[in-house]
């Protein structure tokens, strides 16, 4: 990852000293940005709610390609830092998953061994935070005014698709005194005072094989805003943008990513998360 931001900012410089060594700077500008955007997540399963505002930060390389003085295309390679939290809802009752030291079990993983529970330890899941990392590529049309002094007024209308880099969850929850384990479940979901839940953060918990976060994510949207051509071929530029999420975030997949049950008379109801987003944004920066 550092290695990737570390060619990222390098491609960016050698963008700006070239583009400032270019007499015409109109077929095509390139320079840095930064971003800061407020996620709304949707929850796309009665089992979660949403908890609140996420947040998104977000910083890379611009690229406008202007075909002609009013029509252009706007492209590059950003990196999203983002957050966003979810509550579970208890309709169905409280919401569990097994682990074991740092890792969580997952559906796939207990498969012909679902008689040896007791090597497991229970966490009842309340809310969870998802921090991920994106490589996102903006490829979006631009339409911008004639001069007017030394501004431009711009519009822009396309796609952001990005790919997940890193994800990681932290847990807030409940964990079982008295050395509860798997085994231990039905006496758990009765209330027995022989467990007693204690609430607890579990940091960095992993998953083996998959992961509940859709590794692409495509979205949709509109921003307009202006460039100030203070010097030479130099701009600085603000913008505020809205995107719409086209694919879920979170899926909620089969046995290698399911590790969240309720507790039914049949035994253990799996399940995964669904989610989509909805981004509002302010991007600054500035283009040689």
């Amino acid at each position: 990852m550092k290695r990737l931001i570390v060619t990222c900012l390098a491609v960016t410089f050698s963008a700006a000293v070239f583009g400032q060594a270019d007499d015409s700077g109109k077929k095509v500008n390139m320079g840095i940005a930064y971003q800061l955007g407020l996620n709304f997540t949707k929850p796309g399963t009665k089992r979660i709610d949403k908890d609140g505002v996420g947040v998104q930060n977000a910083f890379g390389l611009n690229i406008n390609i202007n075909f002609n003085e009013n029509i252009g295309f706007a492209t590059g390679l950003e990196f999203d830092f983002e957050s966003y939290k979810v509550s579970m809802n208890t309709l169905n009752g409280s919401n569990y998953y097994l682990y074991s030291d740092s890792k969580i079990i997952q559906e796939e993983d207990l498969n012909g061994d679902a008689g040896n529970l007791s090597k497991y330890q229970v966490f009842e899941l309340t809310g969870r935070k998802y921090k991920n990392i994106y490589a996102t590529l903006p490829t979006m049309l631009t339409f911008r005014t004639n001069a007017l002094g030394d501004f431009r007024y711009y519009g822009k209308f396309g796609a952001r698709t990005s790919f997940l880099v890193k994800s990681t969850r932290n847990d807030v929850g409940n964990i079982f005194g008295n050395g509860a384990t798997g085994a231990n479940l039905d006496a758990i979901e009765a209330n027995s005072t022989a467990y007693p839940s204690t609430s607890s953060e579990m940091e960095g918990m992993k998953t083996p094989y998959g992961n509940d976060v859709s590794f692409i994510r495509c979205s949709l949207g509109l921003a307009g805003g202006a460039q100030w051509n203070f010097t030479g071929n130099t701009m600085l530029f603000a913008e505020l943008g809205f995107y719409y999420g086209l694919t879920p975030i979170n899926i909620e997949g089969g046995g290698k990513n399911r590790t969240l049950f309720n507790r039914t008379t049949a035994g253990n109801d799996y399940f995964g998360l669904k989610t989509t987003q909805t981004q509002f944004c302010l991007k600054i920066g500035i283009l040689f």
